[in-house]
């Protein structure tokens, strides 16, 4: 004989009913956070910098090259994108920060500096780059031809030239010429403004680069509060005058530890300190991040 079951409705406590309600408003939260933060930086799960409303400079340890990424909560410039070695490595790091790149400045056409450009652009979306167009040299060319392709918009650095996104601005300081015979010489120097803080970029300009800089820059426009030391710290960039009159109070050199070409050289490294300088060293201390808020600079700890 077949038994006839009830079934029996449990009659959840208004504790856990609370509870259950609770975390669903949470859960209802966190997906409109992300889609929101999607909405409006292109990737779904929060940074810190979108979060506090600030930004940071993160110099990025990449080996023997240059990669520094500048961003607040929706917007983000990469400044160089290191080597073919380190390539995979550094959009891996972008991927998780930024959901794209607002602007790509590649300052000069070396492996160290320009080895990362074309997996970042397979991989996440780049809205501009900005090269040195260089009289004997393709690349500037080649750019060109990837432009289609990856849906960018390639523009020539000139000095006096000015970009923006969002509270990001980078003011083109340089090269002040093309008839350089050192490509070094050519680089891209930018000054990058964001939360009330300067960033001095100068890619591998030497010194006859940065005469020229000197001659024809605005003071106001060199005098920096964050100085990336030229060409990793070598004793072919940095001289006295220059860096006086950067006078920054923070310096970073980006460079590979045990590099074979010695950077930083010891002359570069003692003017930083004499100076009063807080320097940082991605050889010594990989990714250097510096938090941004009100004008005011700290070094991440985590």
């Amino acid at each position: 004989m077949a038994k006839n079951y009830r079934k029996i409705h449990r009659k959840l406590p208004l504790k856990e009913l609370l509870f259950r309600l609770f975390i669903g408003i949470i859960v209802v939260l966190f997906i409109c956070t992300c889609i929101q933060t999607y909405r409006i930086s292109g990737k779904f799960l929060p940074t810190r910098e979108l979060l506090t409303d600030t930004a940071s400079i993160r110099f990025i340890d990449v080996g023997q090259g240059d990669a520094t990424l500048i961003m607040t909560g929706t917007h983000s410039v990469l400044v160089d994108t290191g080597t073919n070695f380190s390539a995979n490595a550094l959009v891996t790091y972008l991927q998780t920060y930024v959901g794209k790149i607002d602007y790509m400045i590649l300052t000069h056409p070396h492996d160290d500096h320009t080895g990362g450009a074309e997996e970042i652009l397979k991989a996440m979306k780049v809205n501009h780059i900005i090269a040195p167009e260089i009289p004997n040299d393709n690349y500037y060319a080649y750019l060109n031809t990837l432009a289609s392709t990856y849906k960018f918009t390639l523009h020539k650095a000139t000095p006096g030239d000015i970009y923006t996104a969002g509270d990001i601005t980078v003011h083109i300081l340089a090269p002040i010429r093309t008839n350089y015979e050192n490509v070094n010489d050519a680089s891209i120097a930018a000054r990058i403004e964001t939360g009330g803080v300067s960033l001095l970029c100068t890619g591998d300009a030497e010194q006859i680069a940065e005469a020229d800089i000197l001659a024809a820059a605005d003071p106001a426009l060199l005098d920096c509060d964050i100085y990336q030391t030229g060409h990793h710290g070598s004793s072919t960039s940095t001289s006295m005058e220059f860096y006086y009159a950067v006078s920054p109070d923070i310096c970073v050199i980006s460079c590979g530890k045990g590099n074979t070409y010695g950077h930083p050289h010891s002359t570069v490294v003692s003017l930083i300190e004499l100076s009063g300088a807080e320097l940082y060293r991605t050889d010594l201390q990989g990714t250097i991040i510096l938090d941004i808020q009100e004008g005011q600079t700290t070094r991440r700890s985590w």
